[in-house]
């Protein structure tokens, strides 16, 4: 498995975190934004490499 693939796994877990889990919701979407960034983080990286 990819880490693209399991950071998008990773993404549906913390979003359906967030609407579970009210109390935690700033939490949650902290980790969302980090997810998203390292995702597109990696986009940025992937033209270098060709």
């Amino acid at each position: 498995m990819s880490r693209t693939e399991i950071l998008r796994q990773q993404r549906e877990k913390v979003l359906a975190n967030i609407l579970a889990d009210n109390a935690n919701r700033a939490k949650w979407l902290t980790e969302l934004m980090d997810i998203d960034d390292e995702i597109e983080e990696m986009a940025k990286e992937k033209p270098k490499v060709n």
